[in-house]
């Protein structure tokens, strides 16, 4: 495309940038005889239909920023087939160019990049604009300055078309998702607080919080795993910084503190980085990291005590495996990252249950009564009788390991249809599922039960990928009826 004139105005020079969204062009405003940015975007060589309509959103956005730490737009929209931005061309580097070349920042540095990119949040969440993708590919800096980059995937609080990004669409960087937006949930401004907490981590370590080749892998860490303390990566990191960021990192949206609140933090910490107050206070104990065995109850009072046993814990699914499912995701179909992650909890139900039925056993051959092996009937006062053949058997209790795994596959074909793009098959099924999860969790003819949904699901109107995606989950839940 260099050398191609744009609405007649824009002369595109030559490409210096490229991402999912499309392409970046330095280029020349031939009516105001200056250099600009465009952003293209060959309309007819994409296969997301909402492409479009995202490009566009961005301009008209974008456009309502004016802070100095976002960049500015001058123009936009559509000539044939190509969509073009127009935006002030900027002079630096992106702060990933800036780590991959020199390393983590130095601490002042790190304070004042964040420091930057909380000023353009600020300005941008005042409007409720929600960038979604903050990461150090899209902070650059330019003449001691820092400025936020590329709101394509950036949405107005509430306002989101679900035409354009439906409420469970899972798109941004893995790396920075925080985890209501790696399980497709409704973001909002702590969602790029989070994404805040993993910038600060990667400027002071070179990486940030979770990382790796599998992007499955990691928005599931989001999701699931603890993240790593700054201080246990950069020990002479400030106590308050380090936490600073474990706030941020808070799985729970509410803990994360707002930006005021963290352009105080900063200010604090520049002031004085020794101080050992930390500016916010620590977020509560994270979940646990892996899926865990209960604890056994309290014996009661006077019984013998329980032998103790320690937690279990279930492994993620081997890099193989996640290589193996995202060789199925065809270009463009964003929904099949939430599907997957759905996929992954239904298929940790089978090695929840494995793991509990095996401390379940491992109690009754250590000699450890068991509530299900005693009964009603009393023991006769004399050893020559018999007890009596009208006594009852208590019911044996249901295995602990089939009811905690099948909850957690019932919970993922759940999470598998939510992350479906939105459509009235999609609507139609969530509700036959919640009831029909409700009949299966209570053992109400399970099977049947299931076979029922998963006619309904042939049936639908759902694409063939997506039909395929909702009965694998269902397929797992099978295996543990």
């Amino acid at each position: 495309m260099a050398g191609q004139l744009l609405a007649g105005r824009y002369r595109l020079e030559n490409e210096i940038g490229a991402g999912g969204m499309g392409r970046v062009w330095r280029a020349r405003d031939v009516r105001l005889d200056r250099e600009v940015a465009v952003k293209t975007v060959d309309l007819a060589r994409v296969s997301d239909p909402s492409i479009a309509g995202r490009f566009q959103r961005e301009i008209v956005l974008t456009a309502k920023l004016t802070s100095p730490h976002t960049v500015t737009v001058f123009d936009g929209g559509v000539d044939g087939g190509t969509a073009y931005l127009v935006m002030e061309l900027l002079h630096g580097e992106s702060l990933a160019d800036t780590i991959a070349r020199s390393g983590p920042l130095s601490l002042a540095q790190t304070l004042d990049v964040a420091r930057q990119v909380t000023l353009g949040l600020s300005a941008a969440h005042a409007i409720g604009l929600v960038h979604r993708d903050i990461k150090p590919a899209n902070v650059m800096r330019s003449g001691g300055r820092v400025k936020l980059l590329d709101f394509g995937i950036a949405q107005l609080t509430g306002q989101a078309d679900p035409h354009l990004t439906a409420p469970s669409m899972t798109i941004g960087t893995a790396a920075y998702m925080s985890p209501e937006q790696a399980s497709g949930r409704p973001v909002d401004a702590s969602t790029d607080l989070y994404a805040l907490g993993c910038l600060i981590m990667t400027m002071m370590t070179g990486r940030p919080p979770f990382d790796g080749d599998q992007a499955v892998m990691v928005a599931s860490s989001q999701i699931n795993e603890v993240p790593p303390r700054l201080l246990s990566r950069r020990p002479d990191a400030p106590q308050a910084l380090d936490a600073l960021v474990g706030r941020l990192l808070a799985k729970n949206p509410a803990e994360r503190p707002d930006t005021e609140a963290v352009l105080r933090a900063l200010d604090q910490i520049a002031a004085d980085p020794n101080a050992r107050t930390a500016p916010l206070p620590m977020p509560p104990a994270a979940p646990p990291t892996t899926a865990s065995v209960p604890r056994p109850v309290a014996a009661p009072s006077g019984a013998p005590p329980q032998a103790t046993r320690p937690y279990t814990q279930v492994n993620a699914p081997s890099p193989a495996a996640a290589r193996a499912i995202e060789a199925l995701q065809p270009p463009g179909s964003w929904w099949i990252a939430g599907v997957l992650v759905g996929l992954m909890a239904a298929i940790l139900a089978g090695s929840i249950a494995a793991n509990l039925t095996g401390l379940a056993t491992a109690q009754l051959f250590s000699g450890q009564p068991s509530r299900s092996a005693t009964t009603s009937a009393k023991p006769s006062s004399s050893p020559s009788k018999r007890t009596s053949p009208t006594a009852k058997t208590t019911p044996t209790a249901p295995d602990p390991g089939k009811v905690v795994g099948l909850a957690a596959a019932l919970e993922g074909v759940r999470f598998a249809l939510n992350a479906l793009p939105d459509s009235d098959a999609k609507t139609e099924l969530l509700d036959d599922w919640k009831l029909a999860s409700a009949r299966i969790a209570a053992g109400q003819t399970p099977k049947v039960t299931l076979s029922a949904f998963k006619k309904s699901v042939r049936n639908s109107e759902l694409g063939v990928l997506e039909r395929q995606a909702v009965l694998a989950a269902t397929g797992l839940v099978g295996q543990l009826l």
